[in-house]
């Protein structure tokens, strides 16, 4: 046991409820250089023993999560100097969390969160200034928050949500400007104002502060969360107007209900790009905004505020009684002369404008195809023409935010292909918006090129946006590994090399977006279906829909960068973390690589019907990379290497040497997927890694071929 370096038997459902369940814990104490033991979604169900302050102290992750572990947590665990993660969530552990735990100065990742944890936050906790992640939400704690988390400046979340912890909020928490994920401090019985230090969490995405006692006016200095997307502070006694958020161009959800706030409504909230708004059971007065947000009565909630009137009919608000002067009357008249008289105006101008676009459409096209930037000019009309009205027949695929089309554009003459935004879809506007952003800064021979992009109006006066890419004669890599019946018919299988060349353009691909950008790119959504394959059968990355762009000097600092992002993607390809923390990196992408990786060389979707109860696509084929590893490749890969096997003259102990070869690559390649996409961001192979390794895979076998 010496030698051992991971335990894992996470999602096994061992223990019976009996004491000595971890005891075998002990055991693993002469193992000097263990460094990860994971024993996550078990039902051991008794408490931690004492050895575990014996373990070696190379042991840097430590998974006890989703058990039924009761008990104290032995203060022993400050001896595990060198763990940086330590997950005990959904326990039942009691008792006061050990000043011990100060010690552990190398953590990144502390998880205590839904267990009995009673007492004081220790201000030892302080100490462990390297936390990038810190949840203790959920459990009995009591007492003041400890203001030594000013110290911990590496914190990207803070949770300490759902206790019973009292007094006010440091200004230290507030002013952590690293705090970028979330700061969650709901549902205690905090007191005071929140301090003004709240304008340092510049990049904060999330700040939940409701269901506590806090009171006084909510600080001006907020305005300065300008990365700010949610906003809760429902649930205490702010009182005053309601300060300006003009800045807050990122806010999607506010809810400010059930305080005292008065006054009026500004409206600036009319501009932000608010999704949910709530400001019921207040003291708000004077006329409700008609605009933004406003324009919607399931969007905003305004209950409660008997002195408000106007907004649209659906809030069932009396009617605003002003009382105008004469002077201010004929001021009004005035204004609404002038404005009928600017409409007119500007109508006329669009009937101009829309003579000469739909009579001198056809006529100019040639004089104006391409415009300064080197870039097509289309029209709504022009892309309607080439792809026939958009008929059914040229349909390609459809995805979330829209259709793609195969289409003939008059100007060039070349096959195009077309992508057609669902603005009613919400999320299309700001995913055409992510893909034009990413697609105007990258240009790579293994990323679906953008020709143009259209945005106006259709013939019905509708919004109309679209991309226009080149077209992939031979469809996505999704229609090859898993072609439909029609399709199985019609085109060749993918080789092996074909394969290893493809995963090569992949990984070089994301490379470039990792490394060779200005601003290190985060695809978000790589998948079988968003790899789409040339005349030649080279591998492009495309659909930049959820594209996101990572600052380069956070980029720089490790594999686990972050940003907060609303989770999307695309199911059994998005990478664990995501679900939890709602936060992107590049490893992210990395994670579904491997997912694509595995795919492509055992054939198996990761939403495959067979992988159920914990199993999934990583755990099935890295369970047969010991003495296996046959049962989970592509039986069309193995039959391929049995057909070159045929035409070989040379026997080694029953198989030629390369079939070995062949399926040593196989291996190797297997091996790839497997690291690319286990479930701790830290352990998964750097994409730069992954290439050199496939690209060195891919001469091996082209040197196998050449000599067969």
């Amino acid at each position: 046991m010496r030698r051992l370096g991971w335990f894992m038997i996470g999602e096994n459902n061992f223990g019976s409820g009996q004491s000595a369940d971890l005891d075998f814990l002990c055991s693993l104490t002469n193992s000097t250089n263990l460094r990860k033991i994971d024993l996550t979604v078990n039902a051991f169900g008794v408490p931690i023993p004492d050895c575990i302050g014996n373990l070696s102290i190379t042991l840097s992750e430590l998974w006890l999560g989703f058990n039924h572990i009761s008990g104290a947590l032995p203060s022993g665990i400050g001896n595990l100097i060198n763990l940086e993660i330590l997950q005990l969530a959904r326990n039942n552990i009691s008792g006061n969390i050990p000043s011990e735990i100060g010690n552990l100065n190398k953590m990144k990742a502390l998880w205590f969160s839904q267990n009995n944890f009673l007492g004081q936050i220790p201000e030892s906790i302080g100490n462990l200034t390297m936390l990038i992640k810190l949840s203790l939400y959920g459990n009995n704690l009591s007492g003041s928050i400890p203001s030594s988390l000013g110290n911990c400046q590496n914190l990207l979340l803070l949770d300490l949500s759902i206790n019973d912890l009292s007094g006010t909020i440091p200004p230290e928490i507030v002013g952590l400007s690293s705090l970028s994920i979330s700061l969650d401090l709901s549902q205690n019985n905090l007191i005071g104002s929140l301090p003004r230090e709240v304008g340092n969490l510049k990049n904060l995405g999330e700040l939940c502060l409701n269901r506590n006692k806090l009171s006084q006016q909510i600080p001006s200095s907020i305005d300065s969360c300008t990365s700010m997307e949610r906003l809760y502070i429902q649930d205490n006694f702010f009182e005053g107007p309601l300060p300006s958020m003009s800045s807050m161009r990122g806010l999607q959800v506010l809810n400010v209900s059930n305080n005292r706030l008065s006054g009026q409504i500004l409206k600036y909230l009319e501009s932000l790009n608010l999704t949910n708004l709530s400001l019921s059971y207040n003291n708000f007065e004077g006329a409700l905004p008609t605009g933004g947000v406003f324009g919607s009565a399931i969007l905003t909630s305004i209950v409660g505020n008997k002195k408000l009137c106007g907004g649209l009919q659906d809030f069932q608000l009396p009617k605003c009684n002003y009382k105008v002067s004469k002077r201010t009357r004929i001021s009004r008249i005035a204004k609404i002369m002038i404005s009928t008289f600017s409409t007119l105006v500007g109508v006329v101008c669009i009937l101009i404008l829309l003579y000469f676009f739909w009579f001198g459409d056809n006529k100019q096209v040639s004089a104006s195809s391409s415009s300064e930037d080197g870039l097509l000019r289309v029209s709504y009309h022009s892309l309607l023409k080439a792809t026939g009205g958009f008929s059914s027949t040229n349909l390609l695929s459809m995805g979330n935010f829209g259709s793609v089309y195969k289409g003939l554009l008059d100007q060039t003459q070349s096959i195009v292909a077309i992508k057609i935004l669902n603005l009613a879809h919400h999320g299309a506007s700001k995913s055409f918006i992510a893909e034009c952003q990413a697609l105007r800064r990258i240009r790579h021979r293994n990323l679906v090129k953008v020709l143009t992009v259209c945005s106006g109006f259709d013939f019905n006066g509708n919004d109309f946006k679209a991309l226009v890419y080149e077209f992939m004669s031979n469809g996505s890599l999704d229609e090859w590994l898993h072609p439909t019946a029609s399709q199985y018919t019609k085109r060749s299988k993918l080789s092996l090399l074909d394969r290893v060349n493809i995963a090569t353009d992949v990984a070089c691909a994301l490379d470039y977006l990792q490394h060779h950008c200005e601003k290190p790119i985060v695809h978000c959504d790589l998948k079988p279906g968003n790899v789409l394959l040339d005349d030649e059968m080279i591998g492009h990355v495309g659909d930049f829909g959820l594209a996101k762009f990572l600052p380069e000097a956070t980029h720089k600092l490790s594999g686990d960068q972050t940003s907060s992002i609303e989770l999307k993607g695309s199911f059994g390809y998005i990478a664990p973390e995501y679900g939890s923390v709602n936060a992107i990196s590049t490893k992210g992408d990395v994670y579904s690589f491997g997912v694509l990786i595995l795919e492509m060389f055992t054939g198996k979707r990761p939403t495959d019907d067979m992988f159920e109860n914990g199993m999934n696509l990583h755990r099935f084929t890295k369970a047969t990379l010991v003495d296996e590893v046959e049962k989970a490749i592509n039986p069309l890969l193995l039959e391929e290497i049995d057909e070159s096997e045929k035409r070989q003259t040379v026997p080694l102990d029953g198989k030629n040497k390369s079939w070995f070869n062949s399926l040593e690559c196989l291996v190797s390649i297997i091996e790839i997927g497997v690291i690319c996409s286990f479930e701790s961001p830290g352990e998964r192979m750097d994409i730069y890694d992954a290439l050199t390794k496939l690209q060195g895979i891919r001469k091996k076998l082209l040197e196998f071929i050449a000599i067969a």
